[in-house]
């Protein structure tokens, strides 16, 4: 009786992820933002928690680092520097860049994005 609980048990176990979410996947969003003409495209690692955002216009990638993920948003703080973030939100598809002053966050100029999420070409 004891073996037949134990097998049972272990087969919970590992049947779980079975029916869990994949959240070991990168997610692709290309942002244009809604009142400047600049494109981003934003690279999301939910395993590592991390979010890079490339800027096509300047060449530029931003990293942040993951801090707050809710069933509507996920939230990530530049790594280089924490008065800036990302949030982005998971139904929408709009994401929103901040700036930390006077203790609250503001939307920076070309902050307003609308996103859409890319798979890939080959």
């Amino acid at each position: 009786m004891k073996k037949l609980l134990g097998i049972v048990v272990l087969g919970l176990f590992w049947g779980v992820n079975a029916f869990a979410h994949i959240e070991n996947k990168f997610v692709y969003l290309v942002c244009d933002s809604a009142s400047y003409n600049k494109r981003y495209v934003v690279t999301i690692d939910i395993k590592k928690k991390t979010v890079e955002s490339y800027k096509s216009s300047t060449k530029k990638t931003t990293e942040y680092k993951i801090y707050k993920t809710t069933e509507t948003w996920i939230k990530a703080k530049a790594i280089d520097n924490e008065n800036e973030r990302i949030i982005i939100h998971r139904y929408v598809n709009e994401a929103y860049f901040q700036e930390f002053q006077d203790n609250k966050w503001n939307e920076i100029s070309d902050a307003h994005l609308y996103c859409e999420k890319i798979k890939k070409n080959f």
